[in-house]
């Protein structure tokens, strides 16, 4: 095992515009699935927003989220949508050349797909077990990538 395995974590990011714990308790437990396919591993440690507008990156739980990055303590982020990032399309690019610059993998769980159209469980581990690999980046932030000269994940 890595001592950057050791010492970072997977970590989970969940927002609701409204205080409602039944959505967030919904993005934990797809954000989780998430990283059991992605990385074979659950996510140790969960930054939730609640009933803070997606509309800002000033929220105290992805603040938070930030000072870990940088100080090396996360080892990938796993979020159910584009949208609980951020609302705005500058600041999910920011965060996104920001998660980049540390090396930091974004899995967005809605971004997952079975590998192959037809089979979307892979019966040996279970009824339950989706294969899946993610999906390449949206059009707009390739261009973006693009026009900033930074390469696209």
């Amino acid at each position: 095992m890595s001592d950057q395995k050791t010492s970072s974590s997977i970590v989970i990011y969940a927002r609701s515009d409204q205080s409602d714990p039944k959505a967030i308790s919904q993005q934990y437990e797809a954000a989780q699935r998430a990283a059991e396919a992605q990385f074979g591993e659950l996510a140790t440690v969960t930054y939730c927003d609640e009933g803070v507008a997606g509309s800002t990156v000033r929220r105290p739980a992805l603040q938070a989220l930030l000072q870990h990055l940088d100080a090396g303590f996360v080892r990938a982020i796993v979020v159910t949508s584009n949208d609980r990032l951020t609302r705005s399309y500058m600041d999910d690019l920011r965060l996104r050349v920001r998660f980049q610059d540390a090396g930091v993998p974004l899995i967005v769980a809605t971004h997952l797909v079975p590998e192959t159209p037809d089979a979307v469980t892979d019966k040996s581990d279970g009824p339950d077990v989706v294969t899946a690999r993610a999906v390449p980046p949206s059009p707009w932030f390739v261009r973006a990538l693009s026009a900033l000269r930074i390469k696209a994940p």
